[in-house]
């Protein structure tokens, strides 16, 4: 396995003492900040910035998804976005372990999606866990994202909430911790 599948396994990194973490992922990490620096000091104008963001989700990136600078996302290579995704600004990605945005995924501003934590007893000690956003879900303004969260389809997480746990389809959560207080009708 690469260094981007052992993250996404959840296999301990040690960020100092694993080669291939330096050699590899430090290399994405360095070319996503590059390319969101340009991205975010660039006219805000689509047709100046969707080739720049085309060119960092390397994954590939529809002519109808947008993410709106400034933002910042880690690793790029480990983010799938679907059709029609759209993201204000001010997201931020920390994405080592992978981030699934499906078909019409929305996000609100200041959101922050999370794919990294670290050992309790050696913070140099990476532990990634996938985050899934599934389609037609819609993330409010400064919502938080935990490693290892699925947001179900046609979810709703109001602003503000911090989610920690799966979030059911067409569901309505918030708060910190995001919990559920309406379902919706498909």
């Amino acid at each position: 396995m690469d260094i981007f599948e052992r993250l996404k396994s959840g296999e301990p990194i040690h960020m100092i003492n694993v080669p291939e973490y330096h050699a590899v992922a430090h290399k994405e990490m360095d070319r996503c900040r590059k390319l969101c620096f340009q991205i975010n000091h660039t006219i805000p104008e689509r047709a100046e910035i969707h080739p720049l963001e085309k060119e960092l989700f390397s994954t590939g990136l529809s002519d109808k998804s947008y993410f709106t600078p400034p933002f910042q996302v880690d690793y790029a290579n480990q983010v799938t976005v679907g059709e029609g995704v759209f993201a204000n600004h001010d997201l931020t990605i920390m994405g080592a372990g992978g981030v699934t945005l499906e078909d019409g995924v929305m996000i609100g501003p200041h959101a922050t999606i999370l794919t990294v934590n670290h050992d309790l007893k050696d913070l140099q000690i990476l532990k990634c866990k996938t985050v899934t956003i599934k389609k037609g879900a819609w993330i409010g303004a400064n919502v938080t994202i935990l490693p290892g969260v699925t947001i179900g389809e046609g979810a709703v997480i109001g602003s503000a909430s911090v989610v920690t746990k799966d979030v059911e389809p067409h569901t309505v959560v918030v708060g910190n911790p995001a919990k559920m207080i309406k379902r919706m009708e498909e």
